[in-house]
């Protein structure tokens, strides 16, 4: 019985190592880091840049939670908008706050004291050792735009059905990527106006997104993102 005891320690403290240095391995989790990202348009045009860069890291019992502050720009870098967000990673789980994945150039023209942006919305998870058929968790995110005590604008976007469905390797700007590839649906509402589509990631293993592709409803391609920089 003791003999079984001291294995089970062993073995948790095992996992327990193993799951903090893959959180440790992440590269979001680091400060300073510093991603760029170049959006395109359906026809492979570049339209915009945005870069991703760790501000802070905050480390609670086993939880590692990285500040990362966003500025998306125009491709001329002439309209800009700067947001935050947070990833963490605890128990061989790393999450995401939707932040990341809205696109902020669609808020340029609201870059000014006049309004006040508001971003509320869910995280998503990843394990940090994800395999093919996995299925991962749906999320929510709502924007508000307010300016003198009045919502100007409010935006939902809902990802659902997302899964990881192999491994590809992705060659961008920033170099050659052996990557998990996650598909998904979406929808967003402005208004009145409605949209659905589609989209697919490519992942690096600590998380990193390298690529990503959205389409619409008859599956055409609207736009893409690489991972053009890493610093």
């Amino acid at each position: 019985m003791k003999r079984n005891l001291i294995l089970s320690i062993i073995c948790f403290l095992f996992v327990f190592g193993v799951k903090a240095q893959e959180c440790n391995a992440v590269l979001f989790l680091k400060k300073g880091s510093m991603l760029e990202y170049t959006t395109y348009d359906k026809k492979g045009k570049a339209t915009g840049k945005a870069s991703h860069e760790t501000l802070s890291i905050k480390e609670e019992d086993d939880k590692l939670t990285a500040l990362i502050k966003i500025i998306s720009e125009d491709i001329k870098g002439k309209d800009s908008f700067t947001s935050e967000y947070e990833a963490s990673c605890q128990n061989g789980l790393f999450s995401l706050d939707m932040a990341r994945f809205f696109d902020t150039s669609k808020l340029h023209q609201y870059d000014d004291e006049k309004f006040t942006v508001e971003m509320e919305g869910d995280v998503l998870e990843f394990p940090v050792n994800m395999t093919s058929d996995d299925v991962l968790n749906d999320g929510s995110f709502i924007v508000k735009v307010n300016t003198n005590e009045f919502t100007l604008m409010t935006m939902t976007f809902n990802i659902t059905n997302r899964k990881v469905i192999g491994n590809e390797t992705i060659t961008t700007d920033a170099g050659t990527f052996d990557c998990q590839k996650v598909t998904y649906d979406f929808d967003s509402k402005l208004g009145i106006i409605k949209v659905k589509g589609s989209g697919v990631e490519w992942y690096q293993k600590d998380r990193v997104v390298v690529k990503s592709e959205s389409y619409n409803k008859k599956g055409k391609l609207i736009g893409s993102t690489e991972l053009t920089g890493i610093k």
